[in-house]
């Protein structure tokens, strides 16, 4: 092992080595508070800077010129958005957190895909996801020990009390994107072939699993729970076979168990759809008012402007009697949604290419195929990039994919 250590930094400058460790320690603290995320995030960058010249940046992103030009047309409507806003403070505000949708893909796709090592970044993509989980458990634990009837205060550990975003509350996170990062790793480490040997021991593969499963049942997120069925299903039909199936019967019934146990999330997912395959989402008839306001308007072309956008929400809200959605400033809710308010026909197009590219670059190989489900999904039922965690999440993992899976030769002499 020391032989190994000394040979690593012998091989290797301090600028690898850094550049190395800041991508670790960049997806570590994905899960984390922003404040700690953003500051590893600049030194992710400067030891890119200090690591290649100029000249090799320019022809790797030349390499990779669609998927760079999408998300920085993406990027764009952001611009544009706030030049077609009266309320310009949301709009900057909207400018400043999604600048991530530029800086992190110009950082990445400016590198060779040798430069990152897939597995390792979901190892400690995983490491920073069960630092979060103890945390929050750590948390919770003391609220029950520290409480009058710790006995009594104990069974409301299944209960919406230490579930939903009372589960993340210490990390100041979403559930949703905390969910949907579970699943990104859970999935990694079913279908990844760089995790195959630890596939082989069938119980100890459970046994690491299972806290990840329990915390994404803790976050009470239903759209976490689809993205996660969903992958499974289009895995199994993309190679059949009968033991595949077992297990996916097998997940479906522990997921219902689990629901069924934290009733918090079991009475979400009942609010999807009725018994008689009604259509009962709260957030459907939102869309509809918004949709119906927007029309009104009559701007398809352009939008209303991102600073804008919320205004249009409150009044929809206000006109249909959604007042707790109106209280609380809701935003669409949904990504595809949003970018029409906001940017009109033109915001809606971008991103649908944006999203093209990747599908094209990536022909969904390997976890390409879970991201795109995950993306396509997460965005029919939250606005994406109305937090500074899911810019994250999308313009790392968007780049990071699009880097290993294009058909770019991986040697470049």
């Amino acid at each position: 092992m020391i032989k190994g250590i000394k040979s690593y930094w012998s091989n290797k400058s301090i600028w690898r080595i850094l550049f190395e460790t800041s991508t670790y320690l960049f997806v570590a603290t994905l899960p984390l508070w922003d404040k700690l995320n953003t500051l590893v995030l600049w030194l992710f960058v400067a030891s890119s800077i200090f690591l290649l010249k100029p000249k090799e940046r320019l022809e790797n992103i030349k390499k990779n010129k669609p998927a760079f030009y999408g998300l920085f047309a993406l990027y764009l409507l952001f611009i544009v958005g706030w030049l077609f806003s009266t309320e310009t403070k949301d709009a900057l505000r909207d400018m400043e957190r999604t600048l991530t949708l530029v800086i992190i893909p110009l950082i990445l796709l400016s590198h060779k895909r040798e430069d990152f090592n897939l597995k390792k970044i979901y190892v400690a993509f995983g490491v920073g996801l069960f630092t979060a989980m103890v945390i929050c458990w750590v948390v919770i634990i003391e609220s029950i020990l520290t409480n009058a009837t710790p006995w009594v205060q104990a069974g409301y550990f299944f209960k919406w009390v230490y579930n939903g975003w009372n589960a993340v509350a210490p990390l100041e996170g979403h559930p949703s994107y905390f969910a949907v990062m579970l699943v990104i790793f859970i999935v990694g480490l079913i279908r990844m072939p760089e995790f195959i040997n630890l596939r082989r021991n069938k119980f100890r593969f459970a046994l690491l699993l299972a806290p990840y499963f329990l915390f994404l049942i803790e976050t009470s997120s239903r759209i976490g729970v689809i993205c996660l069925v969903v992958i499974i299903i289009v895995s199994i039909f993309t190679k059949l076979e009968i033991k595949r199936v077992f297990y996916v019967i097998a997940l479906l019934i522990a997921l219902g168990l689990l629901s069924v146990k934290f009733d918090y999330l079991g009475s979400k997912l009942t609010t999807i759809v009725d018994t008689k395959g009604n259509i009962t989402l709260d957030r459907y008839d939102r869309w509809g008012a918004i949709l119906t306001d927007f029309k009104e308007r009559g701007n398809w072309i352009f939008g209303v402007g991102t600073g804008d956008s919320q205004e249009l929400y409150n009044i929809a809200y206000s006109k249909n009697g959604f007042m707790l959605a109106l209280k609380n400033h809701y935003n669409a809710h949904n990504q595809y949604l949003e970018f029409l308010i906001s940017n009109g026909l033109i915001g809606l197009l971008v991103y649908l290419c944006v999203l093209f590219i990747f599908f094209r670059k990536t022909r969904l190989k390997g976890e390409a195929l879970s991201f795109f489900i995950i993306i396509v999904l997460f965005s029919g039922s939250e606005t994406i990039f109305g937090i500074s965690k899911g810019v994250f999440i999308f313009s790392f993992f968007y780049s990071l994919f699009i880097l290993l899976y294009s058909k770019q030769p991986v040697n470049d002499n």
